[in-house]
């Protein structure tokens, strides 16, 4: 067997069992802010956000294989939400826009109530995470991130995880991943051996 073939298969096992892992993604809240007429993924998180008076907040159940997520279906529009809330000494108003995600994105068993939007009247330094708890229930996992709204979301039945995007993988899916790199380096190494075999072999003929 040439040592470039093996070489091949080798690597396109390598490839086979790896690509389903990169491509499982990982269903987060994400945490949005308009940008005029858009979403634009926040840059820092809502604990340490403080929207001004007039601004649009958003938050979005799904899932996500990059590192910024999905933005809400809803456009960003501060009238048709905050239209008809007066305004008021020493506090601001902050339009919302919680979107619960697709049924494909909700936890297992869980089924995502409509999409709803809120005007938050807060006072002026009232930060981003106290716009949230303003129109919503959020819950918050061990390291403050926010993993539920409404009780719907990872931590709603389940312990929290670390991050809202980099969740720890399925004891079923650790498992296999743990199989195939145990098949591969068999491979690898029955592979190997019988190539010094044949090596052997040949010199002897010669």
């Amino acid at each position: 067997m040439a040592p470039g073939f093996v070489l091949a298969l080798v690597l396109g096992l390598v490839w086979a069992l790896a690509a389903p892992a990169s491509a499982d993604a990982t269903a987060f809240w994400g945490y949005w802010q308009a940008d005029g007429s858009k979403w634009a993924f926040a840059q820092t998180g809502p604990a340490s956000a403080h929207p001004k008076d007039g601004s649009v907040e958003g938050w979005r159940f799904a899932k996500s294989s990059g590192n910024s997520g999905t933005p809400p279906r809803d456009a960003p529009d501060f009238g048709k939400v905050c239209g008809s809330t007066p305004e008021q000494a020493g506090a601001k108003r902050v339009a919302v826009v919680i979107d619960y995600g697709e049924a494909a994105d909700a936890p297992a068993g869980a089924a995502p109530p409509a999409a709803k939007t809120a005007c938050a009247s807060v006072p002026k330094n009232a930060t981003g995470s106290d716009v949230l708890a303003k129109v919503a229930r959020p819950q918050a996992d061990k390291s403050g991130l926010v993993c539920a709204i409404d009780a719907f979301g990872t931590c709603a039945a389940a312990a929290p995880s670390s991050s809202p995007s980099a969740t720890a993988a399925p004891a079923g899916k650790k498992s296999t991943g743990s199989k195939a790199v145990t098949i591969v380096i068999g491979l690898i190494l029955v592979l190997a051996a019988g190539g010094s075999m044949m090596a052997v072999r040949r010199r002897a003929k010669l």
